[in-house]
């Protein structure tokens, strides 16, 4: 990753040396805070409420099912010494069983959060992907740069406000 941002930024710097150096037009650079656009915009502001409730809806089902195995640990440490040591066993390979079935879920939990969340700014990049390519074309940009990776920016280049506007009224209603 480091070395295609660092590869990226080297054919940018190319890019941007050659268009200063020759004469023959005025370069226009435009700048999006992807972050920013989907913190501001309301398809973003849709996306992060529907994920924070699917997060909340499984955190409250772990929640549970971790009450559950702690209430079983203690009945077990409670009526251990009057058990037979058959019944024992089988408690304790319950509980382990229980506890192991515990970490699977906590861990395809987090697999399907992430990939839900993972889809679902893919789909929004791609919608703000050709808002950009389609903002800079009419408005005449010769390079439009994602703020990543950008140290400095005049406010003038700054193109998020657009994007964000653009993107609530295409997916106005979706």
């Amino acid at each position: 990753m480091r070395q295609f941002k660092s590869v990226s930024m080297g054919v940018i710097m190319i890019i941007l040396s050659l268009a200063a150096s020759s004469q023959a037009a005025e370069m226009k650079v435009g700048i999006i805070d992807f972050q920013e656009v989907v913190e501001k915009s309301q398809p973003g502001q849709k996306i992060e409420a529907e994920l924070k409730k699917e997060g909340e809806r499984m955190e409250a089902e772990l929640t549970k099912d971790k009450d559950e195995l702690t209430a079983l640990k203690e009945k077990l440490e409670r009526e251990a010494m009057v058990m037979s040591r058959e019944a024992r066993e089988e408690k304790e390979i319950e509980f382990r069983v229980k506890a192991r079935n515990l970490q699977e879920k906590e861990k395809q939990y987090r697999n399907q959060f992430i990939g839900k969340q993972r889809q679902e700014v893919d789909k929004l990049r791609t919608v703000v992907l050709e808002i950009a390519q389609e903002l800079g074309k009419k408005e005449g940009f010769t390079l439009v740069l994602s703020k990543v990776g950008v140290l400095y920016h005049d406010a003038s280049v700054d193109l998020t406000d657009k994007v964000v506007q653009l993107l609530n009224q295409r997916m106005a209603g979706k």
